[in-house]
């Protein structure tokens, strides 16, 4: 058991040392105690040596309880069986007392007591019950390792979780993304267009940040900035004149970080709607800044009338992703707010870097 955490002193190490509190936990016992009863006539000499006579067997059912029958059957919830062969080690040990009592202790050192049968009843629980003095110690404190031990798996367990969840979440997001920008590149090879070589230069350099900035927990806001500012051109490229954008980056995002992917689905996003239907040109507004290490990002855009499902807006694996991430990622310490109206969707987060 660690009493001292910090490990840095020589002291320190030896207190920690399981021999060291064994050992000491005896000796305060034999003290305490022998004092305790030697205070009766003041002879603590002879109450020492008497307790002395009684420690074997004491030892002996401390480390049998705390070390065979908590492991195999308490810890494994064996209750009943542990609360039984607990009580019969007590009665086992209780009647060894009861022959040294009458056989040494009685008959060298406390003659002035009356000497009962060995398998009197009554003397028999009381020893049962004294024993309950020497038991209560180990008994605690290794209830509360073992306690302090299950809260600490299962600290780890919810730690393992939501670091799974957190990494299937953003697998998800990278593919869905990736699908959606190939599909760009094939629209505009069709078209055997030139801007196809610019649309794959772009998606290279996405894929690198992708493939080799995202596997940490924290990037640097500004690469996660420019990775919107390539997909941004990706969509330029796609849609050309017939989106009319507005892109506003401010603050200082340099000294800032952000968990990778958060900020593009929600852009993503606004591309997708806001070119769905094409009924008239559609409009894009991003405004994306940081002040006193929080983050402001306001999106809105247009929705096209033709666009028949307008609860679909909201969707999409991409967005319900990344609410996820933010939720499990940045808990109490962010804000998202959707709004949808008949002319536009607005997406406002605000976020403690």
């Amino acid at each position: 058991m660690q009493i001292i955490t910090s490990n840095s002193s020589n002291l320190a190490k030896i207190i920690n040392t399981s021999w060291v509190q064994h050992l000491s936990y005896w000796l305060f016992y034999m003290i305490f105690f022998a004092f305790t009863w030697g205070s009766y006539d003041m002879n603590f000499k002879k109450t020492l040596l008497v307790e002395l006579i009684n420690l074997p067997a004491k030892i002996i059912l401390v480390y049998w309880v705390i070390y065979y029958l908590f492991p195999v059957f308490l810890y494994k919830r064996r209750i009943w069986l542990f609360i039984l062969l607990f009580g019969l080690s007590l009665f086992v040990v209780a009647l060894i007392g009861r022959f040294t009592d009458n056989h040494i202790i009685l008959k060298y050192y406390l003659t002035q007591f009356k000497i009962f049968p060995v398998f009197n009843f009554i003397q028999i629980i009381r020893n049962m019950i004294n024993l309950g003095t020497v038991m209560t110690i180990p008994f605690i404190i290794k209830l509360v390792e073992y306690l302090n031990l299950i809260a600490q798996n299962e600290q780890n367990l919810a730690k393992e979780k939501l670091e799974a969840e957190l990494s299937f979440l953003k697998n998800q997001v990278q593919p869905h993304f990736l699908f959606n920008t190939l599909n760009s590149l094939y629209s505009l090879i069709l078209k055997k267009s030139d801007q196809s070589l610019d649309v794959i230069l772009k998606l290279s350099e996405l894929l690198r940040y992708m493939l080799y900035e995202t596997n940490t927990k924290q990037v640097n806001l500004s690469k996660e900035v420019e990775s919107i500012k390539n997909y941004i051109e990706l969509e330029k490229i796609r849609h050309g004149d017939k989106i009319d954008l507005s892109i506003n980056i401010w603050g200082d995002i340099n000294s800032n970080n952000i968990a990778p992917m958060i900020i593009l689905p929600f852009i993503e996003n606004s591309f997708k709607h806001s070119t769905k239907g094409f009924d008239k040109k559609s409009w894009i507004t991003i405004d994306i800044g940081v002040k006193e290490n929080k983050l402001k990002l306001n999106i809105e855009n247009s929705i096209p009338n033709s666009s028949a499902d307008q609860n679909s807006i909201v969707g999409g694996i991409g967005l319900q992703n990344v609410k996820r991430r933010l939720s499990l990622i940045y808990p109490e310490k962010y804000d998202l707010k959707i709004e949808t109206n008949k002319e536009s969707y607005c997406v406002h987060l605000n976020l403690e870097l």
